[in-house]
């Protein structure tokens, strides 16, 4: 379990230094002001989508205690699973809808408990863009 454990750590940081890398300015001179495709993608998405809540989910250490079907090889659940997410979400709390249930989970962690798990969601101090690519992403279908 340790290994497991020291696995998606190591994963999670490296996928931080890939993202960090792909999202700073580029120093361009002439001799490499070449850019690849998937480098150009990356530094002209914008700042709210799905995509960038798929990563900020592997990043941010979601998947560290959720389990999701964009991460088939996660191995690890302290937390539920948030692949079915969208059917359930609007079901949680009278008053809210998905979108307002999940954005306020994200926010206050501590807001809601999920039956059956004893675990508490830490704080990770998101900012307003990355809660709402991350409900993009929890509240997608896929394909």
């Amino acid at each position: 379990m340790l290994r497991s454990i020291a696995e998606l750590a190591a994963y999670g940081t490296f996928a931080a230094l890939l993202t960090a890398a792909s999202l700073a300015p580029e120093a361009r001179d002439t001799a490499s002001s070449a850019m690849t495709a998937s480098a150009a993608a990356v530094v002209s998405a914008p700042l709210i989508s799905s995509s960038r809540g798929t990563l900020l989910f592997g990043t941010k250490g979601c998947i560290g205690c959720h389990s999701h079907a964009a991460f088939p090889n996660a191995r690890m659940q302290v937390g539920p699973d948030l692949t079915g997410l969208p059917e359930r979400a609007a079901t949680r709390v009278t008053g809210l809808d998905a979108r307002a249930y999940v954005r306020q989970s994200l926010r206050d962690p501590g807001a809601y408990r999920v039956s059956g798990y004893s675990a508490v969601m830490p704080d990770l101090h998101l900012i307003d863009e990355e809660i709402e690519s991350l409900t993009i992403f929890l509240l997608s279908t896929l394909p």
